[in-house]
């Protein structure tokens, strides 16, 4: 039987592999899209929204962002370690890909920032899962895109002709087809859930690292291209969102937004190392997650340490820093009685004892007491003289028990290194000349965005650069034809 043949097969059906397959089909290109799980969307289904500088909903509400300025932003933040070059290119294209979504049946609810970040955010209605089941897959569909799911792209050989042939692996019963392929995209989401990849990252302390994704971002696409003589370009940068419920019972996803996570990882709260004392300014740290999961990811252990008082306010009256619009008022009316549940179900996150001296046993922080006493000065005197954090911000911890200990790790959504490619997103070999056919777009081809930290202070680009990096390959590719 004659092999199938594609003008592209893109690995991983996410964000990103939507993107390129919609962009695919626009262009006339016989495509294949290959998922490994059981379902499509990966990751991509918990995305919040795409950044933009000039889209059509930020000029009409006034919000339009200078290039320039926000070029120099980014490339100084990272220190100059991301690429001028694929920063302007993605600038210069972010708002017609916010038009070429919604005309692909993505809705986009707002323009919003983060924290006391710029005004890039396009928030999508339902999240990425209604841009992705509701707008990129049927649109996809429509146009001829092949789907299939449960399989594995196991193995990728260059023919002289400099196709592919693509063994593609049922991952229920093993079997395998070799397909040949034009040009190969890969879209798998980077290795956030390869412990082994994420060792040998510089900056990090993986043990710590709770990852919120979908559970499938393995490094696929990095092995098949390192196996073809790809560079491995880690810059060792994790999406961290700051903390996570720590407690290995529970998906982790179930517990992100939480009221019980909110409170401890959104409000100021004190938060204490595994010797029991502060180690940042926690409201410094929750304007901006990524800082945040990186003081914290520097420590053994983390706990936000609460009292009774603390729970019952946040619960009736109000907590200090307004969530709105992600927490429709300030207080979190289920608090008390989430907390109360945890208990019953035996959370491991959750610690709590009748004194802050039976709490510290419980946890073993041995300089917890003295330190939460100082604190309680602190706040007394309405000045904080460890780390300097607003007064209105040090909540004493006192009154009567209980006390409470919420354990934390660092949340991360993906990785954002790993390949290098060039400004159409063609993986480079180790002297840094392109693989002829191969592509690598969202996490698996991002670390020309970053140093060694997201920029959340110009937020949604990492899921803008899944739209465009998609787009922006099919386009060299079309024209290549």
């Amino acid at each position: 039987m004659a092999e199938k043949k594609y003008d592209v097969v893109i690995v991983g059906a996410g964000l990103a592999g939507f993107a390129a397959a919609a962009e695919a089909a626009d262009n006339n290109l016989k495509t294949l899209l290959v998922e490994k799980g059981k379902t499509t969307g990966g990751t991509g289904n918990y995305v919040e929204g795409v950044f933009a500088a000039d889209s059509e909903l930020q000029k009409k509400d006034h919000a339009e962002i200078d290039q320039e300025e926000l070029l120099k932003e980014e490339l100084t933040y990272s220190h100059y370690k991301a690429d001028g070059k694929m920063w302007q290119k993605y600038i210069a294209n972010a708002g017609k890909n916010v038009s070429w979504l919604e005309k692909r049946g993505a809705e986009i609810a707002m323009v919003a920032s983060l924290g006391s970040g710029a005004r890039t955010w396009h928030l999508f209605k339902g999240k990425g899962h209604d841009a992705i089941h509701s707008g990129l897959e049927p649109y996809a569909k429509s146009k001829g895109v092949e789907i299939i799911t449960l399989t594995r792209v196991t193995d990728l050989k260059q023919n002289e002709d400099q196709t592919y042939n693509v063994t593609l692996t049922n991952v229920e019963d093993d079997t395998d087809e070799i397909v040949v392929a034009n040009n190969v995209v890969l879209a798998s989401g980077g290795y956030l859930n390869n412990l082994e990849l994420m060792e040998h990252t510089p900056h990090q302390n993986p043990d710590n690292v709770i990852p919120v994704n979908s559970g499938k971002s393995t490094g696929d696409g990095l092995c098949l291209a390192w196996n073809l003589g790809a560079k491995q370009f880690f810059t060792g940068m994790s999406m961290m969102f700051g903390g996570q419920l720590k407690d290995d019972s529970v998906p982790s996803f179930k517990l992100w937004g939480t009221a019980i996570w909110s409170s401890v990882c959104d409000q100021p709260q004190m938060w204490v190392n595994e010797i029991g004392e502060r180690f940042v300014d926690e409201s410094a740290a929750v304007v901006n997650w990524a800082n945040e999961g990186n003081s914290m990811n520097r420590q053994e252990r983390v706990f936000c340490i609460f009292s009774q008082k603390i729970l019952d306010d946040f619960t009736d009256k109000s907590y200090p820093r307004s969530m709105k619009p992600f927490v429709p008022e300030d207080r979190y009316p289920s608090l008390r009685e989430d907390i109360e549940q945890a208990e019953k179900d035996g959370r491991k996150y959750l610690h709590k004892a009748a004194t802050i001296e039976e709490l510290a046993k419980e946890i073993d922080t041995p300089n917890l007491p003295a330190y939460v006493k100082h604190y309680n000065e602190m706040a007394a005197n309405g000045e904080d003289t460890d780390f300097h954090k607003p007064a209105k911000y040090m909540l004493p911890v006192d009154g009567d028990g209980p006390f409470y200990a919420i354990e934390l790790g660092v949340g991360a959504y993906t990785t954002g290194d790993g390949l290098r490619v060039n400004t159409n997103n063609e993986v480079l070999d180790t002297k840094g000349r392109p693989i002829s056919g191969l592509y690598a777009i969202g996490s698996d081809g991002s670390a020309v965005l970053y140093g060694d930290t997201y920029g959340v202070n110009v937020p949604g680009t990492h899921a803008g650069y899944c739209i465009f990096s998609g787009r922006n390959a099919i386009k060299a590719i079309a024209n290549k034809q």
